[in-house]
């Protein structure tokens, strides 16, 4: 057998190991120069941020790019906030304004500085009447409630709702009647079935108070009326504190007759002017004696209006003979809101040559429609407590 043939292997050993070639670098990538956004671009942004959460995004770049540059950093908070809660979409010259009002009203110092016409420039809607001036009274409630610095809109937005809710549904509409002067005592007195056939409270105004029947007053403010003052000698206010003194006037008609009415254990915190005559100087001395002031207006052709109920001076409207009428009476029942309250004034009950008088039917008339409406009957010391009475 021949040998077999030997081929010896070419393959070394042990093979080395393979050449990595180094990693190539990419030249760098310079990026596209960034446009910065115009004018125009960051207002759009703005104009369409309105009523969207999208305004939350915006910053003060945004602001300042558009061109506004009433918005500081530090106030930008309430322009977005402001753009947030927008319900009214604006247009861009409008908005402009309405943005620099916001950061104004978000700036003032303290509350103090603050007006109706600033909170309406700046969006706060329900801040006007009927007419389209400033409701001072819910301006009046914003203040009770608001912060006392960095005003934002939907916040005061909320208050100025919240008092029209109350207005519209919570507080009630309210109804005084008052009757003046010591003469009217006896007609009064023997009406009191009247007002208990409706379940109405009265304000009865005394003058004169040493020459009536003590007993028949202290009767009626035990039936749950009011007892008010009328002055003790009847003095036109305007013209004696002109002639004598605020200070002698009241000595002579005031001050002594409250001490001998507190003395018989009546309660009296009200006072109404005999002829409705006064000065502002004689309701400044009154209101240190008394929490409620009451006008007069007996005028022909008397309009009949309605007041809110948190007023420590009011006025009076006339249902005596020559100046009643109920039409008018009644329509001014039928606009009432919540908070408000009509204020009627009269003397004696019956027929009397005085044309200072209102008949027995024609007052039955008053308080059976005010009775019908649901509206309430309060003493005059009592009507502003219309919140509590809504509790």
């Amino acid at each position: 057998m021949a040998d077999a043939e030997i081929i010896e292997s070419t393959t070394p050993e042990s093979a080395p190991p393979p050449v990595t070639p180094p990693p190539v670098t990419p030249p760098p990538v310079t990026p596209p120069p960034v446009t910065p956004p115009t004018p125009e671009e960051s207002m759009s942004k703005i104009v369409n941020a309105q009523g969207s959460p999208d305004a939350q995004l915006l910053s003060f770049d945004d602001f300042n790019n558009a061109q506004l540059a009433c918005v500081d950093i530090e106030s930008v908070i309430a322009a977005t906030i402001y753009l947030e809660n927008a319900t009214n979409f604006l247009e861009e010259s409008e908005l402009r304004d309405r943005v620099c009002s916001v950061v104004s009203l978000y700036n003032v110092v303290n509350k103090t500085g603050l007006t109706p016409e600033l909170l309406i420039g700046s969006g706060v809607e329900g801040l006007t009447d009927d007419v389209g001036k400033p409701d001072l009274w819910a301006f009046d409630e914003v203040m009770l409630d608001a912060p006392e610095k960095n005003f934002l809109v939907p916040e005061l937005q909320k208050l100025v709702n919240a008092f029209q809710y109350n207005r519209d549904n919570v507080w009630p509409k309210q109804i005084n009647l008052s009757f003046d002067d010591g003469g009217a005592l006896d007609s009064l007195y023997e009406h009191l079935w009247l007002f208990e056939k409706y379940n109405a409270t009265i304000t009865y105004f005394v003058s004169h108070l040493a020459l009536i029947d003590e007993q028949r007053v202290l009767e009626i403010e035990a039936q749950g009326h009011e007892i008010g003052h009328h002055g003790a000698l009847h003095k036109h206010a305007a013209i004696y504190s002109k002639e004598h003194g605020v200070d002698k006037w009241l000595e002579d008609d005031i001050l002594g007759q409250l001490a001998d009415m507190k003395a018989l254990g009546l309660n009296v915190t009200t006072f109404a002017y005999p002829f409705g005559a006064r000065t502002k100087e004689t309701d400044e001395a009154l209101l240190k004696h008394f929490t409620h002031v009451r006008r007069f207006a007996a005028w022909g052709g008397l309009e009949y209006r309605n007041q809110r109920s948190d007023l420590a001076i009011m006025t009076g409207y006339s249902i005596d003979s020559h100046t009643i009428n109920l039409e008018r009476i009644f329509k001014a029942m039928d606009t009432l809101r919540g908070g408000e309250t009509l204020y009627l004034g009269t003397h004696a009950i019956g027929n009397y040559t005085s044309p200072w008088h209102i008949t027995t039917e024609n007052l039955e008339a008053v308080i059976s429609y005010a009775a019908s409406k649901d509206i309430q009957f309060c003493k005059m010391a009592e009507c502003q407590n219309f919140k509590k009475a809504s509790e």
